[in-house]
């Protein structure tokens, strides 16, 4: 199918900025994605305390993406409905202060990242450009246990929303499943995954050397999370680990990360007395360093509760280290008998011995194969390529 070159207006509700590098690195990685095909705006705005005036704004040029970052002053703390009402407003005048400076770009499809209050700005956009209008959807607030889909008000709006925009794109059919529970309708879902960056899947011999420092005997779990507690439930895994090592101690655990349950989860492993001798805590890592300690672990676990979608697992398995996961996010859709193991969400036991099966056969699994399991559709060619067919479907190019 021939490709014709687009302007794509990208509304991210999270995206890196000045102040941290991770958020919405799923979403970075489309819009660079997409940029080798068509003209990719990303209009970000971000609230700043510090900003020195009302708005401050950051233009770049980053892997082909023109990237517009309005910075605004967050409005001092008075009523709260007042301030609510406030800090509402400042957020939509950032977005047409950054609109200005997009100057004469006009978008041929406005794509917004996450509902509600972004999407309501692609909502309007869409209607002052009359273009079509594409909502992908990555948040988690929609799966039972996370409590954060309340309020009549945005409801309302979540779900007017998704019925008035062209496409829904969740990155997973287990996320489109609990939007449609909560009635979200709309007669145009399309599922398309997040992309596994490049740099993840090095292209390792089949027999890989072992750079582990750490005595032989001892195998290396890998757990990779943003300190999340209540999604990632890095409590129980720690417990699971307590129960597992009073049977055995010929392992160790490496929790890589930041986040804000991290300084607890510290605490929690030195109360176990897991810290510094089964259960390591080496910070955050870049996707370089990231990829080397999959390789290098023996196996890696994902201990969540809910997921929307689980880079994790996929970034995993590109590296060749098969994957114990809850049947959360995209873990149902590919792991097998061939590199992985699925347990039940937030079972203790299951988790328990889940570990424990997994020390004894994670040497059983072929690294080649591992990597061989992982589908084509999580590339950045396939989901470039996804994305833009939607786009030529919903403007009628096909």
């Amino acid at each position: 199918m021939p490709i014709h070159p687009l302007n794509i207006l990208f509304l991210p509700r999270w995206y890196p900025h000045r102040y941290d590098p991770m958020p919405g690195l799923f979403i970075q990685r489309q819009a660079e994605a997409l940029a080798t095909r068509h003209h990719v705006v990303v209009l970000y705005v971000h609230p700043d305390p510090g900003c020195p005036s009302e708005f401050e704004i950051d233009f770049a040029e980053e892997n082909g993406v023109t990237v517009v970052r309005v910075y605004y002053k967050i409005p001092e703390i008075v009523l709260p409905g007042i301030y609510q009402a406030l800090t509402i407003a400042s957020f939509y005048r950032a977005h047409q202060r950054g609109l200005e400076v997009v100057g004469d770009f006009i978008p041929d499809v406005i794509h917004s990242h996450v509902l509600t209050r972004t999407a309501m700005i692609g909502h309007y956009l869409s209607r002052r450009y009359r273009v079509p209008h594409v909502i992908s959807e990555h948040w988690s607030r929609y799966f039972a246990g996370n409590l954060s889909y309340r309020g009549w008000l945005r409801k309302w709006f979540t779900k007017y929303l998704v019925r008035k925009a062209d496409t829904i794109i969740p990155v997973s059919e287990v996320l489109h499943r609990a939007m449609v529970s909560w009635r979200l309708v709309n007669d145009r879902y399309v599922v398309i995954p997040n992309i596994v960056d490049p740099i993840s899947i090095p292209d390792y011999p089949e027999k890989r050397e072992d750079h582990r420092e750490r005595p032989a005997a001892r195998r290396q779990i890998l757990h990779v999370s943003c300190f999340d507690d209540r999604a990632k439930n890095i409590s129980g895994l720690l417990d699971s680990l307590l129960e597992l090592s009073k049977k055995r101690s010929d392992f160790q655990c490496l929790l890589v990360g930041t986040g804000p349950d991290l300084k607890e989860m510290q605490h929690r492993a030195t109360e176990l007395g897991l810290l510094g001798t089964t259960v390591f805590f080496p910070g955050l890592k870049d996707q370089h360093e990231l990829a080397i300690l999959y390789e290098q672990s023996d196996f890696t676990v994902l201990s969540s509760r809910y997921e929307t979608f689980g880079t994790v697992v996929i970034e995993s398995l590109a590296c060749g280290t098969p994957v114990l996961s809850t049947a959360v996010g995209i873990a149902p859709e590919v792991i097998t008998a061939e590199n992985g193991i699925l347990i039940p969400v937030n079972d203790r036991q299951a988790l328990t011995e889940g570990l424990d099966r997994m020390l004894d056969r994670c040497d059983s699994y072929e690294r080649k194969l591992v990597r061989a399991s992982v589908p084509q559709r999580f590339t950045c060619e396939s989901v470039a390529n996804q994305l833009s067919s939607v786009y030529s479907q919903i403007r009628g190019d096909v």
